[in-house]
């Protein structure tokens, strides 16, 4: 006998169907298959997130003292205010993360400031800018204005944290000693928070930023109150420190907690140069002359505005400071300790 496909078998008896689950059960199910969608996704997340590496190698550039006031005639117009032209370089060299290294907008930092002078030239990194804090962003209640523009990027209140750059380990602490709670000498809370986090580090490479340079030849000098911090450093094989606040560039090269040169000791940028000012202090302008002996340094830069950059890999790293219509005006490269 052939086989018809399109013919079907005899009806047999009637089969009684199950009755229609209530409403109610239906909203049971769906609420239950729903949470088990979500559970798998987050968990496929999870997973997918601790599989990511960092990347073994990264750029990127620093810079400090950025944004002019925007009643400054010059902002605008290219003549004093480089925010804008300073701003430019940075993007050019897309970095990976752009630390920023304090004082992000000057003189008061309005909303609109941020707005009409840092956000047009600076805010075109916003999305990779981890921002040290400044003592600019204090002139506002409890540094309102930069907590509001940076948003979660601005870190936790008090001001200091860490994060992960490719193979680096980078800790941010708040050098406003006199707003941070406990302050910045030994034993203070964010002190002993940074020897925890620094013993906790396994990473070869690790950098420290914040706002205040421990040593200056600037306007202001080296900043006795960052000490018992800069020893921790020293201490846990710190490589690297970025600071800024002086309206300069300047290189030291490592040095222990007295300022003397030490093989193992700290390398500290100080890049104020984001386009606020540059200036080089009369002899009767920098007080601390008078009591001081200048720690000296391998490079300093006192007239043209400009960012570092830096190439951070795994066991070492290298550094270009590119001086506003200059390009590159001091080099190096060294490994990790």
């Amino acid at each position: 006998m052939s086989y018809d496909p399109l013919s079907r078998p005899p009806a047999g008896p009637p089969v009684a169907m199950p009755a229609p689950p209530s409403p109610q059960r239906r909203r049971r199910i769906i609420g239950a298959i729903v949470t088990v969608v979500v559970i798998v996704a987050a968990v496929l997340l999870l997973l997918r997130s601790c599989g990511e590496e960092q990347p073994q190698s990264v750029t990127v550039v620093a810079a400090g003292d950025m944004g002019c006031d925007p009643k400054d005639p010059a902002v605008g117009k290219g003549v004093d205010c480089q925010a804008q032209a300073v701003s430019d370089i940075a993007v050019g060299l897309q970095p990976y993360a752009f630390i920023g290294l304090g004082d992000y907008q000057y003189e008061i930092p309005t909303a609109d400031g941020y707005a009409s002078v840092y956000d047009p030239g600076w805010g075109r990194l916003r999305n990779i800018t981890y921002p040290a804090i400044g003592n600019q962003e204090y002139k506002v209640h409890e540094a309102n204005t930069f907590r509001d523009y940076f948003g979660e990027r601005s870190g936790p209140e008090q001001g200091y944290w860490a994060v992960d750059l490719g193979q680096w380990h980078v800790v941010f602490l708040n050098s406003n000693c006199t707003v941070v709670t406990g302050g910045c000498a030994a034993g203070s809370p964010q002190h002993k928070w940074l020897q925890e986090n620094l013993a906790r580090n396994s990473a070869k490479c690790t950098m420290a930023v914040w706002h205040h340079p421990r040593w200056s030849n600037g306007i202001a000098g080296s900043d006795a109150r960052m000490a018992a911090l800069y020893e921790t450093l020293l201490i846990e094989d710190v490589d690297i420190l970025l600071s800024a606040h002086e309206a300069d560039y300047e290189r030291f090269g490592p040095l222990d907690g007295g300022g003397r040169p030490l093989t193992v000791g700290v390398r500290q940028f100080v890049v104020g140069t984001g386009g606020q000012v540059t200036y080089d202090p009369e002899l009767g302008d920098a007080q601390w002359r008078a009591k001081a002996k200048a720690v000296p340094s391998e490079f300093r830069d006192t007239d043209h505005h400009g960012v570092l950059q830096l190439q951070l890999d795994p066991d070492s790293y290298s550094w270009q400071f590119f001086a506003l219509g200059q390009g590159v005006v001091d080099a190096g490269s060294t490994a990790c300790h």
